[in-house]
């Protein structure tokens, strides 16, 4: 049995370029952060390899019937259990905004996952992230 994705799917061939590792303050957004340490390293495309770190509060949208949804997570002091996504500053349309998506939990322990809200996830402590730079063939 077959389903179509409501998502396109490409296959590119590249090599990785360099590595960014780096900390985010307190009160800094997750999303604006990548997108602003990018810039800084003139990095156009970008692979989101993982980030640790804690949230103030989070917001997440997830897709729900033929549209999406927003969750807010209360912290302060939610727990970022996993990030992954890419930045493509190329494209017109995203408006280089980087497609994180990822896993956190509260302070009572419950899981959460969906895409980050631009705008929404400032960091509590401190987040380190890395980034490693996409280098289409």
């Amino acid at each position: 049995m077959s389903t179509a994705l409501d998502v396109p799917i490409a296959i590119e061939n590249g090599t990785l370029g360099r590595l960014v590792v780096a900390r985010l303050k307190p009160n800094q957004d997750l999303t604006e952060s990548i997108e602003a340490l990018c810039a800084e390293h003139a990095i156009s495309r970008a692979i989101v390899r993982g980030a640790v770190g804690s949230l103030i509060d989070a917001r997440l949208a997830f897709r729900a019937g033929d549209g999406w949804r927003e969750q807010r997570v209360s912290g302060p002091g939610v727990e970022i259990l996993n990030v992954f996504g890419e930045v493509d500053a190329r494209s017109q349309a995203t408006n280089a905004r980087p497609m994180l998506h990822g896993m956190v939990a509260d302070t009572g322990g419950r899981m959460y996952a969906g895409r980050f809200v631009r705008g929404g996830n400032l960091s509590f402590i401190t987040i380190e992230v890395t980034l490693q730079e996409w280098l289409p063939a």
